[in-house]
């Protein structure tokens, strides 16, 4: 049985490519729709009918859960998961936790009683193996690949926190404070590990007095950073932040105190959201690439509703391998280190 992700495969395109390509959809390059309709006729391809209808008794909907909508990451890849959901017709319903690991399980549960199609979900918490394994809707995990039978997209958070942490040991900083987000952040406790990893190796200390957890926003770091360099035994010369936000706030307190930055205090933070960018903040960080987050995950859902359809029309045992994807950052060098 040949499917479209045989047919994207074949093409060297995406999913969704192929999707619109043989939907006649006009945001398709006439000379790709060309190539893929061919390619479709040559491997035999045929959409089923009765696994489309099958598909109609489901409700159109996606399920988007994650910590906090107003943090501009999630809501960057909360956008990019709504604009290419609509563009195969389905709504997607977003779900705000609060970095509440009850709530995110309550809403886990709830959402699947509501006959979505599928579930996307940024966990809040780490979780035991197996722990995704009951889910009874296609689901995509934004978090680290494990043996879970789940389909998982990540950053390699612990290469992005070395490469930061490494840049601003490079720029001459001796005593780098992190100043984390929520401590029960799977991402952070990672990018924790790989921090004290890359000062370990060049022969520098971890201080405890320098690594602190707190929310992921600007009181947080503008808070923070004035209680280890106000009252702090040690005291730090930089800082590497969880997120954007958080540096942003640190920006903050060191323009109030005078304290040039990069050449008395470097920033490091994390994301590459919107304004990190602009002129006036320079922020260096680093990226994450939320809109590939985004449509990577409609496209394994759609992946796994595809697949199940067959699944289900055949009575078939096959068993769909998950898929594990792990991006990798990228750094941006700007004017804070």
């Amino acid at each position: 049985m040949v499917t479209i992700k045989d047919i994207a495969k074949r093409a060297g395109v995406s999913y969704a490519t192929v999707s619109r390509a043989l939907n006649d959809k006009s945001d398709v390059n006439l000379k790709t729709k060309k190539k893929i309709i061919k390619l479709a006729e040559e491997m035999g391809y045929r959409p089923n009918v009765i696994a489309q209808n099958l598909v109609k008794q489901r409700t159109k909907n996606i399920a988007l859960i994650v910590p906090d909508v107003s943090n501009p990451f999630f809501a960057d890849i909360s956008r990019s998961i709504t604009e290419e959901a609509s563009k195969f017709g389905y709504v997607v319903t977003i779900n705000n936790t609060g970095w509440d690991p009850k709530r995110e399980h309550y809403m886990l549960e709830h959402m699947q009683s509501q006959q979505v199609a599928g579930i996307i979900i940024k966990p809040s918490a780490f979780y035991e193996p197996g722990t995704f394994d009951s889910v009874r809707v296609p689901l995509v995990v934004f978090w680290h690949p494990n043996k879970d039978k789940t389909d998982f997209i990540e950053m390699d958070h612990s290469v992005g926190a070395e490469l930061a942490t490494l840049h601003l040991i490079e720029r001459g900083h001796k005593n780098i404070a992190y100043l984390g987000g929520a401590g029960t952040s799977p991402a952070n406790q990672l990018r924790l590990l790989a921090y004290q990893k890359a000062l370990q190796e060049n022969k520098m200390n971890v201080n405890p007095e320098l690594i602190s957890y707190g929310g992921f926003d600007l009181n947080s770091g503008y808070n923070r950073i004035k209680e280890m360099l106000e009252h702090g035994k040690v005291k730090p010369d930089a800082a590497f932040c969880g997120n954007d936000y958080i540096a942003l706030g640190v920006l903050q307190y060191l323009l109030e105190k005078k304290i040039s930055v990069p050449e008395e205090f470097g920033v490091m933070g994390y994301d590459d959201i919107y304004f990190s960018s602009l002129p006036m903040i320079n922020l260096s960080t680093v990226a994450q690439p939320r809109d590939e987050m985004g449509k990577l995950a409609v496209e394994l859902i759609l992946d796994q509703i595809e697949f199940q359809d067959h699944k289900d029309l055949e009575n078939s045992a096959i068993v769909r391998s998950p898929s594990r994807i792990l991006l990798k950052p990228e750094l941006k060098i700007r004017g804070t280190t």
